[in-house]
């Protein structure tokens, strides 16, 4: 059913005021809605999707913070105590009794000497958290820097990494 420009024009004006009125308000309304669908719901849900990013963003931020903040720590009380004393005691010995310490000892699964002064190192289901005090711990006390590290988040623990490390004295 098509209609040319008359035959709706002569349509319209066969309807009474209060139905002209009616048409008019329904026609503006599809308009105003449209436009909504079409221009404002897309930028505020993308207004509300880049909120998300910015506070998981600054969730990180804050985080990385707080490990930056206990790492300078740290090294602080190194300098005022002192590195530990560690001759006669081989790296694997350091690393053994400063996993003990800090209760990490059950995360280590593989670990193989590389030479005198370096170990290669593979730990399953750690807190990263606990990982990176360790390892801030082995280098402020005990001077065992990491030459290598590859860390991967596990899918099933929020919060815990399989990390495999090549540590040196």
């Amino acid at each position: 059913m098509k209609l040319n420009k008359n035959e709706f024009l002569q349509r319209l004006e066969a309807l009474s005021p209060r139905e002209r009125l009616l048409s008019v308000g329904v026609v503006v309304f599809i308009v105003f809605y449209a436009l909504y669908q079409l221009v404002i719901a897309p930028i505020a849900a993308e207004k509300i999707l880049l909120e998300q990013k910015i506070n998981a963003q600054q969730r990180i931020y804050h985080a990385i913070k707080k490990t930056s903040l206990e790492v300078t720590t740290l090294r602080k009380n190194q300098q005022d105590t002192g590195v530990d004393s560690i001759e006669g005691q081989s790296i694997m010995t350091v690393i053994d009794t400063s996993s003990n310490e800090l209760d990490i000892k059950s995360a280590i699964k593989r670990m193989i000497p590389e030479g005198a002064d370096k170990v290669t190192l593979w730990l399953e289901n750690i807190a990263f958290d606990k990982l990176t005090l360790w390892l801030a711990v082995l280098e402020t006390k005990h001077a065992i820097t990491v030459d290598q590290i590859s860390i991967n988040r596990e899918q099933t623990n929020k919060g815990t990494v399989t990390a495999k490390l090549l540590l040196s004295h």
